[in-house]
């Protein structure tokens, strides 16, 4: 194959050049999606912990119905961006180590306590707020 004209290889350079544009444009989905999740866990692990079984079922309900929404979603996205798999990954990993130490505590130590489950969820939600703000790395 003989290499590109000096035109071709500018047409080339310029093609590629908009196809990365609309990739990046379109792989920082990753980073709304765990706000989204670190925005609800902020409601649904104090709405556990002090809303007694009433509070629970609809913090359960509500986060399965998120779960199937968002999965949905992003089914439907068609790009991610570089370590977009990775970040995701490790956000869930430690907002389940933490949720369920959070839960395992706040039940055993502090039933019904908001001054352990309002600044515990905070903590909770960390991991994935951090996942979906933190630069990624070039």
């Amino acid at each position: 194959m003989d290499p590109p004209t000096p035109s071709e290889a500018r047409r080339l350079l310029a093609e590629a050049a908009r196809a990365q544009d609309r990739l990046g444009s379109r792989g920082g989905w990753i980073r709304r999606y765990l706000l989204v999740f670190a925005a609800a866990a902020l409601v649904v692990f104090p709405l556990i912990g002090l809303g007694g079984t009433t509070g629970s079922a609809v913090a359960v309900g509500g986060w399965l119905a998120l779960v199937s929404l968002m999965s949905w979603w992003a089914s439907r996205q068609t790009a991610t961006e570089r370590g977009g798999s990775r970040r995701n990954l490790a956000g869930f990993v430690v907002w389940g180590a933490l949720y369920g130490l959070g839960l395992l505590l706040g039940f055993e130590l502090f039933p019904g306590e908001p001054l352990y489950w309002l600044p515990a969820a905070v903590v909770v939600a960390a991991p994935l707020a951090l996942a979906a703000l933190v630069p990624a790395r070039r």
